[in-house]
């Protein structure tokens, strides 16, 4: 009775203690993202950063140690997500054009990278072998979370962005499984190769079978016509986390390895919109990303960490300019990848939350085991790779494309027009003659057999769909035009391009733009000719002759001041459409910038009109 009374009279403590470390974590790792996106950031760093000063080594907001058992809980659950949603972005077909670099990168690069990580902690930290592997396992997954935000806003060729993100995908269950092993070849003091060969044979088969299944059931959930939006999303989730569990009870670790193959059993069967159940996840995933990272950064031994010195910098500098490259080199060979796409892949490599959770709870293990100073070291090590791979990652992003060229490749500057009509098909043909590889997206055949009778690059599919954009080779420098005749449809394009690409500034051509665009949307979007445009009016008057898009240069002195006059006119027979800039198109042209602009591409009907700006029009 006497125990029963002390656990009621505590339990409020405790609880309050519960909320307060969650709530405090849900803010933290929220206003981190906030910042991390207004500075163009990988979240991870403001997140490591807010976590270390707010946790008990920094300022004592919250400890994550009031959370108990629950800790691990929320680890793994958030880790299945994360590599579900992870899966389900993955593109089979994308797969398969990286399919050699990638097997190479899993296999060969695994073990490079394993063994000189475990060397380097080893010879000099001095840290015993048995740890030493332990870090090693750890630090051969990336980071699909740190990776993707990347990408982003990183220049690179196609072939590059895929292999870097399907390998962050795909490593972290090799590491996490890699690393359990090694957690039982310590606590068992030695595993013989046959048992070693039955846990990764058990882990295989339990989480391809179980993911496929949980995948399956989860593709019928999305078909099946009954069930509404925000019940089919959570249907989905609730399969994710029961074979997640049932996985875990079969074989330890297989559970990540389920949430994978879920993910890109969902992706493989080619469902017709998958964007809301993508939109869902990637929010859950934001939050639980941000949630484990203030958690597990928080529980961090800063003195441990810091007491590295040198040690530390060493071990990190090792891994990120030598194990990382070596494992590069001998994964791909010069006939898969150019020397430059194969240097941009070899100096990307960040680590992220897989490495942050499977570190945590590796050394809640090696606590468990008596093993404290191993836990203190092994978790100091590993958050210092995290931290330091992370920063040089973004500052790879920034500089490493233009030293490599990839900024001024010519075969960069391409143009991807979202809707066939008379309007784009004038558009490609200007955008050809400035030497610009263009596409048009549209999902009739009809009238993409007629833009690919004109020599103009055409892609069928559903402008809704981010398959159709990367069919069509959207890259985070592509300019993307949305001019379908329907406005809502354009600026959901929009919207796509930038949050499945990270394009910063779509265009978009409005029939009817609402007065307060400019002030809502300017931000991000452009507006094509920054006016309203009657597509369907424009394209009959440019397919019968009597409409044409004109190149002049720009105005000077007496000249400006006249053609800015007759803009002001807003005369419904011309439409400046866009000023250029060495070679590259300008949409927020002004009368202040306008001496900036080399040129200016005019969209002009009528007679008089031409013939009033033919006489400037420019030499192309």
């Amino acid at each position: 009775m006497e125990h029963a009374a002390s656990t009621a009279a505590h339990s409020p403590e405790i609880m309050e203690a519960i909320l307060g470390t969650f709530v405090a974590a849900v803010f933290l790792g929220i206003l981190a993202q906030v910042v991390a996106h207004r500075w163009k950031l990988p979240a991870i760093l403001p997140l490591l950063i807010v976590g270390m000063a707010a946790g008990p080594s920094g300022l004592g907001v919250f400890d994550p140690s009031d959370l108990g058992h629950g800790l691990e809980v929320i680890i793994h659950l958030g880790v299945a997500v994360i590599l579900f949603e992870g899966g389900l972005s993955l593109q089979l077909d994308q797969l398969r054009k990286i399919g050699g670099p990638l097997r190479n990168l899993l296999t060969v690069g695994t073990v490079v990278t394993g063994l000189g990580g475990a060397a380097l902690a080893h010879y000099i930290t001095g840290v015993s072998w048995s740890t030493a592997a332990l870090f090693g396992a750890i630090v051969t997954v990336t980071g699909p979370t740190v990776i993707a935000p990347l990408l982003r806003h990183m220049v690179a060729p196609k072939k590059v962005r895929t292999l870097l993100l399907s390998e962050g995908l795909m490593i972290d269950p090799i590491g996490a499984v890699l690393a359990y092993l090694v957690l039982q070849w310590i606590k068992n003091a030695g595993l013989g190769f046959r048992p070693l060969a039955q846990e990764i044979a058990s882990v295989a088969l339990v989480g391809c079978i179980l993911g496929f299944v949980a995948g399956a059931l989860a593709v019928a959930a999305v078909r099946y016509r009954h069930l509404g939006e925000e019940l089919r999303n959570l249907t989905i989730l609730a399969l994710l986390m029961g074979s997640f569990l049932l996985a875990e009870h079969q074989a330890p670790q297989s559970g990540i390895l389920a949430s994978v193959v879920m993910g890109l059993t969902v992706s493989a069967a080619k469902i017709p919109d998958l964007s809301p159940l993508k939109a869902f996840k990637g929010q859950l995933t934001v939050l639980i990303i941000s949630v484990l990272f203030i958690l597990l950064s928080g529980r961090l031994d800063l003195d441990a960490m810091l007491a590295l010195g040198w040690h530390g910098a060493l071990v990190v500098a090792g891994l990120i300019l030598v194990v990382r490259p070596l494992s590069v080199l001998v994964s791909i060979s010069p006939g898969k990848m150019s020397w430059r796409e194969r240097v941009m892949v070899g100096l990307a490599a960040p680590r992220g939350i897989v490495a942050a959770a499977v570190a945590s709870l590796a050394a809640i293990q090696l606590r468990a085991d008596g093993l404290d100073d191993d836990a203190v070291l092994l978790e100091g090590l590993v958050y210092l790779v995290i931290i330091a791979t992370c920063a040089w990652a973004t500052l790879m992003s920034s500089w490493l494309p233009r030293a490599l060229g990839f900024y001024g490749d010519p075969s960069r500057k391409r143009v991807v027009l979202v809707g066939a009509n008379g309007l784009s098909s004038a558009l490609a043909r200007l955008f050809q003659d400035q030497q610009w590889t263009v596409v048009v997206v549209d999902s009739v055949q009809r009238k993409l057999t007629a833009l690919r009778e004109r020599r103009i690059l055409a892609v069928s599919g559903d402008a809704r769909e981010s398959a159709s954009y990367d069919d069509a080779g959207v890259e985070r420098d592509t300019l993307v035009v949305a001019m379908t005749t329907n406005d809502e449809l354009n600026l959901l394009v929009a919207e796509l391009v930038r949050n499945e690409f990270g394009v910063e500034h779509p265009v978009v051509v409005m029939q009817q733009a609402p007065s307060e665009f400019g002030q809502v949307r300017r931000a991000w979007v452009d507006l094509l000719g920054q006016r309203d445009i009657d597509i369907q009016r424009w394209g009959r008057r440019l397919e019968e002759g009597s409409a044409s898009i004109l190149t002049i240069e720009v105005p000077q002195g007496e000249e400006r001041q006249v053609f800015l006059s007759r803009l002001r006119e807003e005369p419904q027979d011309l439409v400046v459409l866009f000023g250029w800039k060495n070679g590259h198109p300008h949409f927020d042209w002004n009368a202040e910038n306008l001496s900036q602009l080399s040129r200016l591409s005019l969209l002009v009907a009528g007679e008089d009109l031409r013939e009033e700006f033919e006489d400037q029009a420019a030499v192309s």
